[in-house]
């Protein structure tokens, strides 16, 4: 096999990645969904409980217009239904209903950012990122620079963001999702 996206295809390995694209859209991690698409990972797959990552996107704690984008525009299929009978759509209307059925409160800032949105390290992730930074060298800087990306993104993550859920409800309807 010459890379990883080799893998990606083998059956023997397929699914380890599926995984990944299931967890990165569960995240909502658009820029990680988009890159797990052009490994050639499906973007219909589904877990043993028949969950797509359109479905795990609606599902989970950080849903993502940006996501759904992603997982569409590589060819999800909108009205694939998982064991309890349910599509996406399905359950980004519940959460929506159940979001719009609570007062709506400010949206809270993660304690890691600073007035700025930029990342601010407690002091013990400080000596977590020293160390790190000891082990890894002063020559790996990609590395460093990806941790840093990677706990920025967790930073400025939004739980439940009802603009986002009402965005993925517009995009799954025009898609198609309907039943």
């Amino acid at each position: 096999m010459s890379d990883f996206r080799d893998l990606a295809r083998d059956p023997k390995h397929r699914r380890n990645f599926e995984k990944l694209l299931f967890l990165a859209a569960k995240r909502g991690d658009a820029d990680l969904v988009a890159e797990r698409l052009s490994w050639g990972i499906d973007p219909n797959c589904a877990s043993a409980k028949g969950r797509t990552p359109l479905i795990a996107n609606a599902r989970g704690h950080s849903p993502s217009a940006a996501t759904v984008q992603a997982l569409l525009a590589a060819g999800a299929d909108p009205s694939l239904i998982d064991e309890s009978g349910l599509t996406a759509l399905d359950y980004a209307r519940r959460k929506l209903m159940r979001l719009q059925a609570r007062p709506r409160r400010p949206q809270r800032k993660s304690p890691s950012l600073d007035e700025n949105d930029q990342l601010r390290l407690s002091p013990q992730e400080q000596a977590e990122f020293d160390e790190m930074r000891r082990e890894v060298g002063r020559d790996n800087i990609e590395y460093r620079r990806m941790w840093w990306k990677e706990r920025l993104r967790a930073a400025r993550r939004v739980f439940n963001d009802p603009e986002q859920v009402e965005k993925i409800v517009e995009l799954l309807e025009a898609a198609g999702g309907q039943r």
